[in-house]
């Protein structure tokens, strides 16, 4: 399936259920890059626009780009009506934005599915000389008892999941290779909590996902469900993780 394809259908249960970044974040980039009222801003595989509406909280004009139908028409449902909203069809490596103009480019829990060397050179086509490139994601902390119950359900029942966003060694060597031995992080907690009904919508988000009509998908269901149960208080549970930042050192 093409990768610009494999979350149509999805974009109710991602909005619901995908978590934004942890506000410091936010604040980090705005303060490091002095982003804010002016600024231009492109995010890459913009999705339901979860970190498009954070982005516009800084005051930044944002360039949506995102090219699968679903789920840029949900982010246009949800921010169309902010005059700093952008909507642009376009993919990581054609985003149809113009030259030179842009003051940062992000992508958020995206890059896994871009081509690293076609974006490259479409990020140093839009941006302004020397703006940086920041990759996003809200990495689970896997070492911990419910994120190894989850990766064992995933595991069992979904053929394509390859690891938490993608598998995480081949995700740290693709960034390497994006920004070379200058990479650098911040990491910033971020801890999910969800009810029952948000926890299983939040693994049916994920492009691996089993979907309704795969003959596991019940069972899949009950063993999401009994994790739930192991591990909730008072109907909630915690998910530890951190939104975390990649970009190029100075």
């Amino acid at each position: 399936m093409d990768n610009t394809q494999k979350f149509s259908g999805k974009a109710d249960v991602y909005q619901k259920a995908r978590p934004s970044y942890a506000q410091a974040m936010l604040e980090f980039i705005a303060q490091k890059w002095q982003i804010g009222e002016g600024s231009l801003v492109a995010d890459i595989g913009s999705g339901t626009g979860i970190l498009t509406r954070q982005l516009l909280g800084l005051g930044a004009k944002v360039f949506a780009v995102e090219p699968n139908a679903d789920m840029r028409a949900k982010a246009e449902e949800l921010l169309g009506g902010d005059p700093n909203f952008v909507s642009v069809i376009g993919t990581a490596e054609q985003t149809s934005l113009p030259d030179h103009s842009f003051h940062l480019v992000t992508a958020a829990s995206a890059f896994h599915w871009f081509d690293p060397e076609r974006f490259r050179q479409e990020c140093d086509r839009i941006l302004l000389i020397g703006a940086p490139v920041v990759l996003l994601w809200n990495e689970a902390r896997i070492s911990e008892e419910i994120n190894l119950g989850r990766e064992r359900i995933y595991k069992n029942y979904c053929p394509n999941f390859k690891g938490f966003s993608g598998g995480r060694e081949g995700r740290n060597h693709a960034r390497r290779a994006f920004f070379g031995e200058e990479i650098q992080e911040q990491r910033f907690p971020n801890p999910l909590s969800y009810d029952r009904q948000t926890f299983v919508n939040r693994a049916l988000s994920s492009s691996y996902s089993l979907i309704e009509t795969d003959p596991e998908f019940e069972a899949y269901l009950t063993e999401l469900g009994e994790l739930f149960d192991q591990y909730a208080v008072d109907g909630k549970i915690v998910l530890p993780q951190d939104s975390v930042a990649y970009f190029k050192g100075c």
